[in-house]
């Protein structure tokens, strides 16, 4: 049976900007208990046959799915929902993106080519050119910057497996030309190169020898002389 779904992703736009301009107000471990909104341009829903309780749903055009502080955007996204509830939803992009705000600590962000969202299971994947990354603060104690100072935890793989109940991530390589990759921020940080007056040197040329301290530059003196023209005579006739 089709179910027309305009109406429905109507309302539900109402519902996901409040929940975008709430700005991630709700935290992690309360994101399993709210509900689940989609926005999108266009949707088209279709009840199973055997179960009007089961279901597929294809949403095509600026995708957003919303469920607490988890927030994923698309080009396109289906929906799988089993007893009227979303099981798992199969969303791309160029690329897709995903960002939820944890209890403790800076949004957790990611992106890749392909996001499956498991509701059932709390799980978030991401598959081809996934990135995983949150902002850190670290206690800078040595350097030449101290105290809290932001950085960046990064992580790329083929594909990133995350928990969004529990935080825990698990990343696959693609092959070893795709390894995955880890970067933490350092806790040291390396002085800027200096710009004080001066600083620069100019380069000498190659077996110049160095001027001494206090040395003026000398200038040999112009010696050559050009010989004066010879006089012309009375008559007019040049010199010999």
């Amino acid at each position: 049976m089709y179910r027309p779904t305009s109406i429905r992703l109507a309302a539900l736009s109402a519902a996901v900007l409040g929940l975008l301009a709430a700005g991630g107000a709700r935290a992690l471990s309360t994101d399993k208990n709210q509900p689940i909104n989609v926005n999108a341009d266009h949707g088209d829903f279709r009840s199973d046959p055997k179960n009007n309780n089961n279901g597929t749903g294809v949403y095509t055009g600026h995708v957003v799915i919303v469920q607490g502080s988890i927030v994923l955007t698309a080009d396109k996204a289906v929906l799988h929902v089993v007893n009227n509830e979303l099981d798992t939803a199969d969303v791309n992009g160029s690329p897709a993106t995903f960002v939820q705000q944890p209890d403790d600590g800076e949004p957790m962000h990611g992106q890749a080519l392909e996001i499956t969202y498991d509701a059932s299971k709390n799980e978030i994947l991401l598959i081809t050119n996934a990135k995983l990354t949150q902002q850190v603060y670290q206690n800078i104690t040595k350097g030449h910057v101290k105290g809290e100072t932001p950085g960046e935890r990064l992580m790329t793989a083929d594909h990133i497996r995350y928990n969004t109940d529990t935080q825990r991530v698990i990343a696959k390589a693609g092959d070893d030309q795709d390894r995955v990759h880890i970067t933490f921020p350092p806790k040291t940080q390396v002085p800027p190169p200096s710009t004080a007056p001066g600083a620069a040197t100019a380069q000498r040329p190659a077996g110049a020898q160095p001027r001494k301290p206090g040395a003026a530059k000398r200038f040999a003196p112009n010696t050559s002389t050009r010989p004066a023209p010879a006089a012309a005579t009375e008559t007019g006739t040049p010199p010999p």
